[in-house]
């Protein structure tokens, strides 16, 4: 039996680029505010991931964790490589919205960015609950819920609590009862 394979030579493989690469450039040129939010959005969470894992590298330290310390040196090809690959990743999921877009929404009479505005919508949500998280732990502010539900019910306490803890307390004790009010 015969055994055919089939191999793109150089040509061949800069031919596809090229095809690829026309229609590709016009969805990022459209999408450039977009990515230029995603971007804001990734250099925060980098920015903010950074001062945390300095500030917990610190409290080992002081504490003379070392699994702590080995847990949050700070690695910075780690960091770049995470980085890079969340904005190529970011850039896919609004590339993707935006064809999405061309292929079931302008056809319906929706302009095909909002599939790239969906996309971006989902990245910032998911850089956002990221470095806020973030901002909040180094401003004294732990949130350990899962849900969006427990995490605004986590920071309406602990704002609360950081301007008056009698308030913050009230507050938490009023969830409480809510909360034991739902079980029932």
């Amino acid at each position: 039996m015969l055994e055919q394979t089939f191999n793109m030579n150089s040509g061949t493989r800069a031919f596809t680029i090229a095809m690829i690469g026309q229609e590709f450039v016009p969805i990022i040129y459209d999408s450039r505010w977009l990515l230029g939010v995603i971007l804001l959005c990734v250099v925060a969470d980098f920015r903010f991931g950074w001062g945390e894992s300095h500030k917990r590298y610190m409290i080992a330290k002081n504490e003379n964790d070392r699994i702590a310390m080995a847990q949050w040196k700070w690695r910075t090809s780690r960091a770049i490589r995470r980085t890079i690959n969340k904005l190529i990743d970011y850039l896919m999921w609004v590339s993707i919205g935006v064809f999405i877009g061309l292929a079931l929404l302008q056809p319906i009479g929706i302009q095909y960015m909002m599939g790239g505005w969906a996309a971006t919508f989902i990245a910032v949500f998911c850089e956002g609950k990221s470095f806020v998280g973030h901002f909040l732990w180094l401003h004294g502010i732990n949130i350990k819920k899962t849900s969006i539900k427990a995490f605004l019910k986590a920071f309406a306490v602990s704002f609360a609590k950081s301007k008056n803890p009698e308030i913050g307390e009230a507050i938490e004790d009023g969830f409480e009862k809510i909360n034991g009010k739902e079980k029932l």
